[in-house]
């Protein structure tokens, strides 16, 4: 690892790249595929032939011998000026094709989530990672015209409360919440440069009642009293908000299931934070990831919050190297409903952080 600031390279059909004028890498939780964008000279150092970058081609991005991104080139603008010819590549992941192509038509019995993922990623040379249980079958399944991949296996995925998102290899990983702790903290008059945080209730509801169909109906149009329901409620908000959302099919899970993990989805959105901190590495050896809980700390080391980074964008430009972090509860993505006002679940909730209040 450089000492001073990290060897970013874009290596396009096995050669490897540097002379970056800037670069911008994010990763996300909720993000099927990561992406990047970067200026590049087209003589490199140490090479005497100008190598031009096509779009469409295979490459991956990485920050110190280690990839942050494999997947391909979606577009390249040519520049010239008096004394360079430029290119500014951007990209995303292999699981790009996930989110931007349909699938065959496809009509099974007793499919569950990976089953599903496995099927459909292998027509794109696209690996899958379960890292969270979600095997409960599906009796019956069929694709609708014109959804894309990810279209069809994010039902499923909201129905088991599960995110499907990539790490840097190109793979698909269905996941949820991490517990592991970042490599650091983020200390106010230390590595933070700038912190910002939000309070919402503009789409969280008292009250959302999902309505999907029972394990005796036939289809997609079953009729009315074949189906269930579940109901979760956010004892946070303050006034009478119900919600009713209609799944897209009981059987893919359970409907209190898929009603909590929206109240929880929606409550973690409400409380958001955005931080800037110098440098591309958590600790070193450690960049800044996704799906990593982090430490928010005031005076003296003493924690203020632990949020889940949710998103993270790599960004260097002539100002130097800074990791951008997007920053939730980690409760938004628990299984369990949220806790009353005046109630203390595990760690440290949104109410006990400065400047938010519910």
């Amino acid at each position: 690892m450089s000492e001073d600031r990290p060897d970013i390279r874009l290596e396009v059909d096995g050669q490897r790249y540097g002379g970056w004028t800037s670069a911008e890498v994010t990763r996300g939780l909720e993000q099927c595929a990561g992406t990047f964008s970067m200026d590049v000279t087209d003589r490199w150092p140490g090479q005497d032939d100008p190598r031009p970058i096509a779009a469409g081609a295979p490459c991956r991005v990485l920050i110190d011998g280690a990839p942050v991104i494999t997947g391909y080139a979606d577009d390249v603008e040519t520049a010239w000026d008096a004394r360079s010819h430029s290119y500014r590549v951007s990209g995303r992941d292999k699981t790009a094709d996930l989110v931007d192509c349909c699938p065959p038509s496809t009509q099974l019995k007793a499919a569950a989530l990976p089953d599903l993922a496995r099927r459909w990623a292998a027509l794109f040379g696209i690996e899958v990672v379960v890292a969270a249980s979600c095997n409960k079958p599906v009796p019956s399944f069929k694709t609708d015209e014109g959804d894309t991949c990810f279209d069809m296996l994010e039902k499923l995925a909201r129905a088991n409360a599960v995110m499907l998102t990539s790490d840097g290899e190109g793979r698909l990983v269905i996941t949820r919440a991490g517990a592991q702790k970042a490599g650091a903290g983020l200390q106010m008059g230390g590595n933070l440069l700038y912190l910002s945080l939000q309070s919402s209730m503009k789409d969280r509801f008292s009250e959302v009642t999902v309505k999907g169909q029972s394990a005796g109906s036939t289809g997609w149009n079953a009729s009315p009293n074949a189906q269930a329901k579940g109901v979760a409620r956010d004892p946070a908000v303050p006034r009478y908000r119900p919600l009713t959302l209609v799944a897209e099919q009981e059987e893919y899970g359970s409907a209190a299931t898929r009603a909590q993990h929206e109240v929880n989805i929606r409550y973690g959105k409400g409380h958001s934070g955005r931080a800037r901190v110098c440098g591309w590495y958590a600790k070193p050896g450690e960049l800044w990831q996704p799906n990593c809980l982090v430490d928010i700390l005031g005076d003296k080391g003493r924690v203020l919050a632990t949020w889940l980074i949710t998103e993270v964008t790599w960004r260097m430009d002539d100002g130097g190297c800074i990791t951008e972090l997007t920053l939730n509860p980690r409760e938004a993505y628990d299984l369990i409903p949220i806790a009353p006002k005046g109630k203390k679940g595990k760690g440290k909730s949104t109410a006990s952080w400065p400047g938010l209040h519910e």
